[in-house]
């Protein structure tokens, strides 16, 4: 019976159209439609009609029935494009990755020569600073001999002086004897 609604609503859609009423003419599902339709006895009733399925054809505000397909394709192609995506995004990201790798070890490489730099400088410091310490020491040991030298300066003048004043006085006459 659903079957028979289907077929009178594709022979409406056929005359709609303007086609020929004898275009089915060689099916014989259609003329037993037909004639069935034609020559019902007037007191039964004909089958109710689903007025969906009538209007379905004709009402625009209806969903076209290849619009799931297309929504479901939409849906499957930005699925597609959100997996291209994150493909995309995972290869920037290793590379990304694989740089911070290679950065890293650069860093490390020259926090290691910064670190042996300093090494070296303190090793120079510690020599200037011993270099230091041992000219103040010399210096130190140089202030203590100027200062013997100078006590040893004055005894000889105080000797020199003596002997002066020997050499001056007038020697004692002899006593004859």
């Amino acid at each position: 019976m659903n079957q028979e609604i289907k077929m009178q609503a594709a022979a409406f859609k056929n005359k709609k159209r303007g086609s020929p009423a004898n275009e089915g003419a060689d099916d014989p599902a259609y003329e037993n439609i037909t004639f069935k339709t034609q020559h019902q006895p007037k007191g039964s009733h004909s089958p109710p009609e689903n007025k969906a399925q009538s209007k379905s054809a004709s009402d625009p505000a209806q969903v076209p029935h290849w619009s799931p397909r297309a929504t479901m394709s939409l849906y499957v192609l930005l699925a597609l494009s959100c997996v291209v995506l994150l493909a995309f995004v995972l290869v920037k990201n290793s590379k990304m990755s694989q740089e911070l790798m290679v950065l890293r070890r650069e860093l490390k490489n020259v926090s290691l020569s910064v670190g042996e730099c300093q090494d070296k400088e303190k090793q120079r410091w510690n020599d200037v600073k011993q270099g230091i310490d041992t000219v103040k020491s010399k210096v130190h040991e140089g202030n203590q001999k100027l200062r013997t030298l100078e006590t040893d300066m004055n005894k000889i003048r105080a000797t020199l002086q003596k002997i002066l004043q020997m050499l001056k006085m007038p020697d004692p006459k002899p006593t004859p004897q």
